[in-house]
């Protein structure tokens, strides 16, 4: 049986985590620090264990303090991916399964974040940086399409962006307002924004002789072999041929053959040379209105063709500039001989005598959407080169597309349309990014209010949910706690050293109590922590070490309820020394 969880899942959880800290009953998330006593290797720490004996008792133990984390204190993140002259960026495809895997959206030095809907339909290069923070679709002359997502906020640059990640805002929380508001109100659920031209169409290849053998022969090419060009190493399905005939058709897998050059069939093993530059089954023209009646009838300019009726029948006219600029329609009927041209669709503005247009193949669009139009770019030399969205439409979770002129030109340029995410592009970062990482970032300072040693060193750090105050038995929510037991002294005698055991008792083997010592908070005053055993007041401690006696005058006990609530993470690290002006900053990346 075949299973997967899906990506969808995991960012479920991550954002469930995020959540939980601003609910109307929140999770109580905290940063702990403890372990004062030295590893077997100070240069070496072990890693972190998951037993039950560690998880739940000895990392309790060793704790020392600990300080709440805040919602400011969390993000989604992302791994960092810089824009950068000429590396190349995968397309955003609907029907990717490695989507997740490559480098489809990327972060400028202006910390704005852009995600790939196109890159030039061959995978080549970026060479003109992404710019802009508008809703529609940047298009850049490199061939590559990007769409703006949002801006790094300056505190966050500064709070959850390194060298490895990149915050990701979310929706409705930390976009109420400004640019990337705008880009998700602007989002249309299954628009299309992108087609993907994959094939330019069948090329007219004019040969210099009859196909011959080896022999030289005459000999047949076979229709549907694969021709090879030898000069262009280039690959080309034979689509028509008639015996006795200089002249194919052909549909290249890439690139077209050149002229001069020599093809070869690799079923019939016949080869000619190609007499001219091969060029386009397709018809294109372009030009300035001459006259135009009224909205669905108009009169091309002399450089149209006048002696074919009907050859531009079937394509699509689309006006390039001045009145109707933007609109486009389809041709039902042309008379050569007056370059005149009838449209099926009347343009809402009408053209004049001053609107230029292209006359290219039409590309239609049809799906469970509706409101998609689509217009092709290209000419005689290249065939289709290009495919457009000029109406993104709407609703669609599928769709496909036709390239037709009519029985007279043109055939075998295709396209792909590629469906947006659910909401549409930029509707929801955090899930078109794939931000299934959580970023925690807490700062300790100094002492922080008292809970924090500034006397000692400490070598492992966590986090912890939901511990229980052991005061009243209710879950802890203060900013800080203080996880070491404190003893006031009366009658010491000698100096008490750091990280020594301290015990009640004969002797630290036969103590009825002790821990290691963590601080001095005042002259009479010190903290303990990974303890074992009641320290009661009267009664008399040791130092293992110092020989050092005191009474115990007054216990004040830890501020959290040991073993209670859930250690979520933990980190064993070199020892790492607080001071009074010492400021340590963490960041914890969860992945789900």
């Amino acid at each position: 049986m075949s299973r997967l969880v899906t990506n969808k899942f995991k960012i479920h959880i991550a954002e469930q985590l995020v959540e939980s800290l601003s609910e109307i009953d929140p999770t109580n998330l905290y940063l702990f620090i403890g372990k004062t006593d030295e590893w077997e290797d100070e240069n070496d720490p072990p890693f972190p264990t998951k037993s039950v004996a560690n998880t739940q008792y000895r990392y309790w133990d060793q704790m020392m303090s600990a300080k709440k984390i805040t919602p400011s204190d969390v993000k989604h993140v992302i791994t960092r991916i810089d824009w950068s002259f000429g590396s190349d960026y995968f397309a955003y495809a609907h029907d990717s399964n490695i989507l997740f895997d490559n480098d489809f959206y990327v972060v400028t030095d202006e910390y704005n974040v852009y995600k790939c809907l196109q890159n030039n339909l061959s995978n080549g290069v970026s060479t003109i940086k992404p710019t802009g923070n508008g809703v529609n679709v940047i298009e850049l002359t490199d061939g590559y399409k990007w769409k703006f997502m949002y801006s790094i906020k300056p505190q966050d640059v500064l709070k959850f962006t390194d060298d490895k990640y990149i915050p990701v805002p979310r929706v409705g929380i930390d976009t109420i307002i400004g640019r990337q508001k705008d880009v998700q109100d602007s989002a249309v659920d299954g628009a299309l924004d992108v087609i993907n031209k994959t094939s330019n169409g069948h090329f007219i290849v004019n040969l210099k002789d009859f196909p011959t053998n080896n022999s030289g022969e005459e000999q047949d090419f076979i229709i549907g072999e694969i021709l090879y060009g030898q000069a262009s190493n280039t690959f080309a399905e034979l689509i028509y041929y008639t015996s006795g005939n200089t002249k194919i058709i052909v549909n290249p897998t890439s690139e077209k053959f050149i002229k001069d050059e020599t093809i070869r069939g690799l079923t019939s093993e016949s080869f000619s040379t190609v007499f001219d530059e091969p060029l386009s089954t397709y018809e294109f023209t372009s030009g300035t209105l001459t006259s135009v009646q009224n909205s669905t009838a108009m009169f091309l300019s002399f450089s149209a063709n006048n002696t074919s009726d009907g050859l531009y029948v079937n394509s699509t006219i689309y006006i390039t500039n001045n009145a109707g600029q933007g609109e486009q329609s389809k041709i039902i009927r042309y008379d050569s001989q007056t370059r005149k041209i009838i449209v099926d669709s009347p343009f809402k503005i009408t053209p004049n005598t001053s609107s230029g247009y292209i006359i290219t193949p039409t590309l239609d669009i049809k799906g469970d959407g509706s409101g998609a139009v689509g217009r092709t770019l290209g000419n005689s030399t290249h065939g289709i080169t290009s495919t457009l969205i000029s109406e993104r439409g709407r609703n669609y979770t599928y769709a496909s597309t036709e390239i037709y002129a009519n029985n007279k030109i043109g055939s075998g340029a295709a396209a792909k349309v590629i469906i947006g995410p659910v909401g549409g592009h930029g509707k929801n970062a955090i899930e078109e990014l794939n931000a299934h990482r959580i970023l925690i970032d807490v700062t300790l300072n100094g002492n922080e209010f008292n809970y924090f040693t500034i006397s000692n060193d400490y070598r492992q750090f966590g986090l912890l949910r939901d511990p229980i105050s052991k005061e009243d038995g209710s879950f802890y929510s203060s900013s800080h706690a203080d996880q070491t037991i404190k003893l006031k002294l009366l009658e010491m005698s000698g100096r008490f050293i750091l990280d020594e055991k301290i015990y009640i008792g004969n002797s630290l083997n036969e103590s009825t109590a002790n821990g290691f010592l963590v601080d001095f908070t005042y002259r009479d005053e010190i903290r303990l922590n990974s303890t074992y055993g009641n320290f009661e007041e009267g009664l008399y401690i040791t130092g293992e070490q110092s020989g050092a006696t005191a009474k115990i005058n007054y216990f004040y006990d830890k501020d959290l309820k040991p073993y209670s609530g859930d250690i979520l993470y933990i980190e064993n690290k070199r020892k790492v020394q607080r001071l009074s002006d010492q400021v340590e900053n963490y960041k914890i990346i969860l992945e789900f």
